[in-house]
């Protein structure tokens, strides 16, 4: 696996322009929108045949030092959608923010919880 090059400039301005590169690519329609939390970089809405629109999530992943997630996917007639929210890794996060509670909340709650992340939850 390629580890992805980090942000340098204008993130949002990056991170659309890979997920349009990536997406055109792959014959996905792409449009952005903005993000409501303090952590999201953009949203962006993929939309084509679903195989393909699936196929773009992980090369994103690999090409981008963001973190995804899946805000609503929904097959619309002949077209798949997938909306992403890209945000900051978790690690980039100022540490006492609202949006890094609930995803440590998250994880913790979706596996083992380990000592840091019990911590840094208790530390609010």
């Amino acid at each position: 696996m390629m580890e992805a090059m980090p942000l340098t400039g204008d993130p949002v301005l990056q991170a659309q322009a890979t997920v349009l590169k990536t997406a055109v690519s792959s014959g996905v329609q792409v449009s952005f929108g903005e993000g409501r939390r303090r952590s999201d970089l953009t949203l962006a809405l993929l939309k084509g045949d679903r195989m393909s629109v699936l196929a773009v999530t992980p090369r994103l992943s690999e090409a981008l030092p963001v973190d995804i997630e899946i805000v609503r996917s929904a097959q619309i007639g002949a077209s798949y959608e997938l909306m992403l929210a890209l945000t900051e890794r978790l690690e980039q996060q100022p540490l006492r923010s609202p949006e890094r509670r609930a995803k440590l909340r998250r994880l913790a709650s979706t596996g083992p919880v380990d000592e840091e992340t019990s911590r840094l939850l208790d530390e609010g």
